[in-house]
């Protein structure tokens, strides 16, 4: 991964919404906030259930900051995974946003970096999006983190078959610990 110019400040989760705290990916998304919480990050997450929840409670763990950026409970689409009420009231600051697209680009606005765990869906609209934020931004872009073995077949994959561009492949790392995540972050910033 390229370093960046970008102060990293702010850290999203991005993940499965469905997840349960018993979930080793649950596990994995909160010890990864609980490290980086006790190393300074401010943890960014969408402000519901699964890793979202596991990253606050990570953060929550370490004493550390939590921002997350909610849809406005009077607007939420039938099948949107929720607002986790935890997660909510232990927050330090909350944006809230009128649907998902502004709700992304919200959380795309506030993070520095991005840490993506296994999820569905929505993790995948929120990768392509931060991908193409990283290329359209690069040398002050956000690095992508994603943590997992799965993900290294899969970002592969995405690199080979993709059109991806020599910068885009540049602003993107998998790795396996949430140690590692912390010592991308530090060797990333220029």
């Amino acid at each position: 991964m390229d370093k960046t110019n970008k102060k990293i400040l702010r850290v999203a989760f991005f993940g499965d919404a469905m997840l349960s705290a018993d979930d080793p990916e649950y596990k994995k998304a909160e010890r990864t906030a609980e490290v980086l919480s006790e190393n300074g990050y401010i943890i960014v997450n969408g402000g519901g259930p699964g890793i979202m929840a596991a990253a606050t409670s990570g953060a929550k763990k370490a004493g550390g900051l939590v921002e997350v950026v909610i849809l406005d409970p009077n607007k939420q689409p039938e099948n949107y995974e929720g607002i986790d009420k935890n997660n909510v009231e232990y927050a330090t600051k909350k944006y809230v946003t009128s649907d998902y697209p502004e709700r992304l680009n919200k959380l795309m606005e506030v993070a520095d970096a991005y840490v993506i765990i296994k999820g569905g869906t929505g993790t995948l609209s929120e990768v392509g999006m931060v991908l193409e934020q990283g290329k359209f931004d690069y040398g002050k872009h956000e690095p992508v983190i994603f943590v997992g073995k799965e993900w290294r077949e899969i970002v592969k994959m995405i690199e080979e078959k993709m059109n991806f561009e020599k910068i885009e492949k540049n602003v993107v790392t998998v790795v396996d610990t949430p140690k590692e995540v912390l010592k991308v972050l530090a060797t990333v910033e220029s």
